[in-house]
């Protein structure tokens, strides 16, 4: 569904019409949408979670020993984690392809750029409240957390514009736990 398949819909809602003349003076359309959705973004307020206790104050108490393992393997040069997921939001806010599968139903980027090099890529999430939101992937396709891990360290399956950071990393079931706990801490307290 596109914006404009969205506007027509809610155009055909007596409530949302009301709604959006009070407030933006106009009908439901892409302009509208795209600012109402900021404007709820922007009631989202974040930066509560153990790990920012953590970078805040330096109190390393503040993450369990397998969390702060877990972080380690996440910044390191191993896993790569970091060189996608990382900064603030823990994203670079780029397209990638993670290996999830050999051929894609869904075109990626390229449903949007008509460019064949970027088929079968997708932004790359933030990692923010990660365990809240599942299922994971662009296709909801991964039910856990831990099949995601499972995916990473496997090396994902072959596709020609597999990132070149997603390979096999050999980690431990208790690496992998341990991250696991890590990216627990990325989640805003209630």
């Amino acid at each position: 569904m596109n914006i404009l398949e969205v506007s027509r819909r809610l155009n055909e809602v007596p409530e949302y019409v009301t709604m959006s003349q009070k407030a933006y003076g106009r009908d439901p359309d892409p302009f509208v949408i795209t600012r109402a959705i900021a404007s709820y973004e922007r009631t989202l307020i974040g930066g509560t979670s153990l790990y920012d206790r953590f970078i805040s104050t330096g109190d390393s108490a503040v993450l369990s020993a397998s969390a702060r393992r877990g972080m380690t393997l996440f910044f390191d040069a191993r896993t790569s984690c970091s060189s996608c997921h990382g900064g603030t939001f823990f994203t670079d806010h780029r397209f990638a392809n993670n290996g999830l599968s050999e051929v894609y139903a869904d075109p990626g980027r390229e449903r949007l750029t008509n460019d064949p090099a970027d088929n079968a890529l997708f932004k790359v999430p933030s990692l923010r409240n990660v365990e809240r939101t599942p299922p994971y992937m662009h296709n909801g396709s991964v039910a856990t957390l831990e099949d995601v891990l499972n995916h990473y360290n496997s090396g994902g399956k072959d596709h020609p514009h597999r990132h070149a950071l997603i390979r096999p990393l050999g980690l431990t079931s208790d690496e992998l736990r341990d991250i696991r706990t890590f990216l627990a801490t990325l989640s805003d307290d209630d």
